[in-house]
């Protein structure tokens, strides 16, 4: 029989241990390097040869941190003991996973700081009761009153969320407009 202090030391110089061993080092700098926002929506997963697979909540978080990946390399790089080698960060969301809620505080939807968003989803319960215009009056309800808290693209004047104007002074279907018009 070995002893407990050999089986753990065998176990400490297995690739599997060293690679969980990094993965903790990385998830314990990884809301330091990429801030609380981008930490809700990516987790990091594994770590192989030097490649970070990170899990994000949707395909624009992984197209958004493809764009950062190099800042947010320097930033880990900087964050991390020299021997753990991060040489490039791949994005996607086929392992993620939503955060556990931490409190019974307020919920917050996990896109509602995407610029998008427009607000709570609507709830389309419906009960055997509910004849299939009090479902569509509902529906209704709730559109308008999306819309009634929308702001209001200057170039089109149609609505559209907040976070677009703030980002671009316009509704993304203005500056798509203005991405493919010919200078």
């Amino acid at each position: 029989m070995q002893s407990l202090q050999a089986l753990i030391q065998h176990l400490e110089r297995s690739p599997q241990w060293r690679s969980q061993v990094e993965l903790r080092h990385i998830l314990a700098v990884w809301s330091t390097c990429v801030g609380p926002a981008v930490a809700q929506h990516s987790q990091p997963k594994h770590l192989h040869q030097g490649v970070l697979q990170v899990a994000v909540s949707s395909a624009a978080w992984a197209q958004n941190l493809t764009f950062e990946r190099l800042q947010i390399l320097k930033k880990l790089r900087q964050h991390l003991p020299a021997h753990i080698q991060v040489q490039e960060l791949r994005f996607n969301t086929v392992r993620w996973q939503p955060p556990r809620p931490a409190s019974a505080g307020p919920s917050v939807h996990p896109l509602a700081d995407h610029p998008s968003w427009v607000g709570t989803p609507l709830s389309l319960k419906r009960t055997e009761q509910d004849s299939a215009e009090a479902v569509f009056q509902h529906w209704a309800a709730g559109v308008r009153s999306q819309f009634a808290d929308q702001a209001t693209c200057p170039e089109c004047g149609l609505p559209c969320p907040r976070q677009e104007l703030n980002r671009w002074s316009v509704c993304a279907i203005c500056m798509t407009h203005r991405w493919r018009s010919p200078r």
